[in-house]
């Protein structure tokens, strides 16, 4: 007698491992990353440069990640996150270990400015985005929200941390501190756990099961191909840029990136500037991180509910309102400052999910890793720009009042920029 028994289904989905690992590695990364908020006003203070000339260290480290995030894209493409994330590690840990040592402008523009950007750009934002919408479709913007939820959890931990070892043992020990904990524990947990996508498991995308393991099962939601002819297009560098959606996307990381990237980087020195502690603003920033990682899970899981373009313009909508915050703050009011960092926290949150999303659901396929580091591009043009930017407007004017209302006006242009690409109308994720 043969006796025929399904396939069950597995108890928990690796998935979700991919995400707590991304969660794990952006959050040292973008700790350091956005940690140069408080290295800034150790670093003016210690060699005497202007804002817009120490800003430039940062916004060539913006612009030459999105750059190399190209490299970084296409190595994820052929080679996976188990080599070129180590890899990555071993590039930063270096480069932080070199900046610890740097005495003029130049050597930050090399050791922190090329060097380190290049490392976080095979360890970041652009290189989980590469693979991990590989692993889910229905949960997708859920799925990246949760990993980007990283960002904030290291602006809240790390920042905070590296801001009381400097005020200790000075900005360079707490460079080589940052650069220890990246070579001996981010590199080697990415190359134990990291996996490319699912089938490398034998797995499918969420954990699904075929249809010949088991009974179809009715689900919640499902994700409807609206534009058939579009989704089975293989995309391929040029096809993409013969479209427009391509450019409507990298538009609105171009405006994004300008806006927040510049208000993150200055937010500190904008609150020093308005009566706070440089401790206590290094707080706020820290709670601004932890808004944002709440954000960008909530946000995320909104976007597959409801679609990307409203809870895109939801979020900018809400990131406007913590800036307008922002203008006002003085030590007399400490509300306003805990205040912009939730409401700009939970805003600006909407960026990380939402980008990597919507260009998955417009240019998913084989190539997606070098079309979307294409994209970042525009993000990295818009960072870079807008740092040195509000730098320099600080320096003419002696006011972040002019740099921020530009923000605003460039996360209006942003939303628009991603209801122009329409994912809505290429695939949806639809109540059954």
């Amino acid at each position: 007698m043969v006796i025929k028994t399904e396939k069950p289904s597995p108890l928990f989905f690796y998935g979700w491992v991919i995400v707590a690992l991304g969660f794990l590695t952006l959050a040292f990364t973008f700790g350091i990353w956005y940690s140069f908020s408080v290295f800034f006003l150790a670093i003016i203070e210690d060699f005497g440069w202007s804002r817009a000339a120490t800003s430039s260290i940062f916004s060539l480290f913006i612009l030459n990640h999105a750059v190399m995030g190209i490299l970084a894209g296409y190595l994820q493409d052929r080679f996976g996150p188990r080599i070129v994330i180590p890899v990555g590690a071993l590039i930063l840990s270096v480069s932080l270990l070199i900046t610890s040592r740097s005495t003029a402008l130049w050597h930050f523009y090399i050791a922190y400015g090329l060097a380190a950007s290049t490392g976080v750009s095979f360890m970041g934002f652009i290189s989980f985005s590469a693979f991990l919408p590989n692993w889910f479709e229905r949960k997708r913007g859920l799925a990246v929200g949760i990993t980007m939820a990283g960002i904030g959890f290291g602006m809240l931990i790390l920042v905070p941390i590296l801001e009381r070892v400097i005020t200790l043992a000075g900005w360079r020990m707490a460079y080589v501190y940052a650069a220890g904990a990246v070579l001996f524990f981010i590199g080697p947990v990415n190359f134990v756990f990291a996996r490319q996508r699912p089938s490398d498991l034998n797995l499918l995308p969420d954990g699904d099961t075929t249809a010949s393991d088991q009974p179809a099962i009715k689900r919640a939601r499902e994700v409807k191909i609206i534009n058939t002819e579009w989704v089975s297009t293989e995309w391929t560098i040029p096809k993409a840029l013969g479209t427009k959606r391509f450019w409507f996307i990298l538009s609105a990381f171009f405006f994004i990136s300008f806006a927040y990237q510049s208000t993150l980087l200055h937010s500190v020195s904008a609150m020093v500037d308005g009566g706070l502690s440089r401790t206590t603003g290094a707080l706020i920033f820290g709670i601004l991180g932890i808004a944002g990682s709440g954000g960008k899970i909530m946000l995320g899981y909104l976007s597959d509910v409801f679609g990307r373009e409203r809870v895109s313009t939801a979020g900018g909508i809400m990131a406007s309102l913590g800036i307008i915050c922002l203008l006002y703050v003085a030590s007399s009011n400490l509300f306003l400052s805990l205040l912009f960092a939730l409401l700009f926290g939970i805003g600006y949150g909407s960026a990380a999910p939402l980008l990597p999303s919507i260009s998955a659901d417009i240019f998913s396929g084989p190539s997606f890793g070098v079309i979307f580091a294409l994209i970042g591009i525009g993000g990295g043009m818009g960072g870079s720009t807008g740092s040195f930017i509000s730098g320099l407007i600080r320096d003419m004017t002696g006011s972040y009042t002019l740099s921020l209302l530009i923000a605003i006006c460039s996360i209006t242009i942003s939303c628009l920029m991603i209801w122009l690409a329409s994912p809505r109308k290429i695939r949806r994720t639809l109540k059954n």
